[in-house]
Formats: C-alpha cells, sequence, structure tokens
C-alpha cells in the first residue's frame, strides 16, 4: 500500500509540474506573439488579418526537430549534383519544357531569359510543383522565430508573410509550405515573395502555389 501511494505521489508531482511548465511556456508565447503583433501592426498589417492568423497559431515540436537535424558536412559539387539533377529530372524537365512551350516563351521573351532556366529553378525547388510543403507557413515561421536560433531572421520573414496575408494573395488555410516557411512551387521565403512574386495571369493575385503564369514569371523575375 505505502509503494502505491508513493507511485501515486511520483506520478502526481511530475503531472503537476509537467503541467505547470506547459502554461508557463504557453503564457509565454503568448507574450512573444503580442510583442510581434505590435511589430506587425506598425508594419500595416491589419488588426483582422492578425487576429485570423494568430487564431490558432502554435508552436510546432517537429520543426524544431527538423531544424536540428539538418544534415552536416560538405558535398562535392559531383554528389550535389547527383543528388538535385538525377536523370529521371532531367527527363522530368524536358517534358515540362515541351508541356508549356508556348507559355515559358511568353514569359521568358518578356523577361529575356532562357525558358530552360525557370524550368530548372522550378524542378529543383519543388521537383515541378509535386512537393511544395504541407506546413502552415504562419506556424512554421512563429516556431522558428520563437525558438531563438535565428529568430531575427524568421521574425521578418513572419511578419512578411503576414504582410503577403494581408494584402489578400492567398488565403490564411492555403499558405503553406516547407517547415523552413518557403513557399509554393518556386519555394520563395515571404521576403523574396514579396520581391519577386508576379501576378502574371493579372487575376489580382500573386499565386506562386497553383498557377503556372504566375510561378513561371515570378521565378523568372527572380532569376532576372
Amino acid at each position: 500500500v505505502k509503494n502505491f501511494y508513493l507511485i501515486c505521489l511520483v506520478i502526481g508531482s511530475v503531472l503537476f509540474f509537467s503541467t505547470g511548465s506547459s502554461v508557463a511556456l504557453d503564457d509565454k508565447f503568448k507574450d512573444w506573439l503580442m510583442l510581434v503583433r505590435s511589430e506587425a501592426l506598425m508594419s500595416g498589417v491589419s488588426e483582422s488579418t492578425l487576429a485570423q492568423a494568430f487564431s490558432d497559431v502554435k508552436l510546432v515540436p517537429r520543426i524544431i526537430e527538423l531544424d536540428r537535424n539538418q544534415p552536416e558536412g560538405r558535398q562535392t559539387f559531383t554528389q550535389y549534383l547527383q543528388r538535385v539533377v538525377p536523370e529521371t529530372r532531367i527527363e522530368a524537365a524536358q517534358k515540362r519544357l515541351t508541356e508549356h512551350r508556348v507559355l515559358l516563351e511568353q514569359v521568358g521573351n518578356y523577361y529575356q531569359l532562357q525558358p530552360r532556366f525557370i524550368i530548372a529553378l522550378w524542378g529543383i525547388e519543388s521537383d515541378f510543383g509535386r512537393f511544395t510543403g504541407g506546413f502552415s507557413v504562419i506556424n512554421a515561421l512563429a516556431t522558428l522565430a520563437y525558438d531563438g536560433r535565428r529568430s531575427t531572421f524568421f521574425r521578418a520573414e513572419l511578419i512578411d508573410a503576414l504582410r503577403i496575408l494581408d494584402k489578400g494573395d492567398i488565403e490564411l488555410s492555403a499558405m503553406t509550405g516547407s517547415w523552413a516557411g518557403a513557399m509554393g512551387q518556386s519555394q520563395f521565403m515571404p521576403s523574396s515573395y514579396r520581391r519577386f512574386a508576379v501576378d502574371y495571369d493579372q487575376d489580382g493575385r500573386r499565386d506562386i502555389w497553383a498557377t503556372h503564369a504566375d510561378v513561371f514569371a515570378s521565378i523568372a523575375n527572380y532569376l532576372h
């Protein structure tokens, strides 16, 4: 019986302190978000956008894990090419070049850039739009900015992401990307998006997630 009560006491203590730590962390994160909110307001982001963006924002442990476990060591250029540009990707690039030739030539002529370079970056960044990431960009950037290792960089990117939402280029639910916050088929960070993304089809949105015209023009504008 004594052992039973001792075990219960230990478990109860662990649960108490674990819960307390969680609450403390939540409060600290909320305080940090208030500072980010103030900074975003000063940058011109509306209250309504901030209310929506931060309504369900959360820290994502998996993102911290991925950030901590990036591969170390250097690769030779040959090793890099073999990993990033295998034969299968070259074949896929040739197919995409043919498939989108008319649009690529239009974009290429406008930006004075050969279509093959647009296709190359598209393939390297997202495997021609196949892998764009499934993380909430706001959650990813908030997690990395709060984590502290590169907080200044990711905090600035978070503010830029909020500006993008405020402009209406993309809905919050559709603003997905890599664990590091790179977005769309061109894998632009929010700051690069604000600088280089193009509304080529003139529908009022710079859609690098689903609109080939905007994807190609944005890549061309970046490389131009």
